[in-house]
């Protein structure tokens, strides 16, 4: 997949608390690296939190904390993907994350979300919103569930997932 001679670059940008948001960004760069010049980041939050203080930040929309990650300008790149965990109003590395971009008019985003399986439809809807109000486009999304995960039966999503990338960035 390329753009004239050049090759497509895209950054596969994720935050993981369990694990299964991770499996789901690695499987996606496994399959891109065929057709792309593909850069992966972990979004780090700078303190480690249990996964009730998690759950507690999760419930203020729109709340933030610390990440290790610079600043990153996304000029170069021809499309990002997003992936994190649905929580229950926010995801507060990746709200921190996404205010820490530059260049975001340029590049589509993809976003692939994780869930355990309840009102993710509205948050995704909600997650897009915010991103649209920053001037990015979020060109398709996928959500994958953590059975599906557990099971290995999210291929499918992640082939179709990586087909509709390669289509709207050639």
């Amino acid at each position: 997949m390329a753009q004239g001679t050049k090759k497509v670059r895209l950054l596969v940008a994720y935050f993981s608390y369990t694990g299964n948001t991770r499996h789901v960004a690695q499987a996606l760069v496994e399959r891109l690296q065929r057709s792309c010049a593909v850069e992966i980041v972990k979004i780090i939050p700078t303190h480690k939190r249990s996964y009730l203080h998690w759950l507690a930040y999760s419930f203020v929309p729109g709340s933030e904390v610390q990440i290790e990650n610079p600043e990153m300008e996304l000029s170069g790149y021809d499309a990002v993907l997003l992936g994190f965990p649905k929580w229950t109003f926010s995801c507060p590395p990746v709200n921190r994350f996404i205010r820490k971009l530059r260049g975001t008019a340029v590049p589509k985003f993809f976003i692939f979300m994780t869930c355990g399986g309840f009102d993710e439809k509205r948050f995704l809807r909600s997650f897009i919103r915010k991103l649209a109000g920053m001037g990015c486009s979020a060109a398709e999304s996928m959500t994958v569930k953590r059975n599906e995960i557990q099971r290995e039966a999210h291929g499918t999503a992640v082939d179709s997932f990586v087909k509709h990338v390669e289509e709207q960035i050639d």
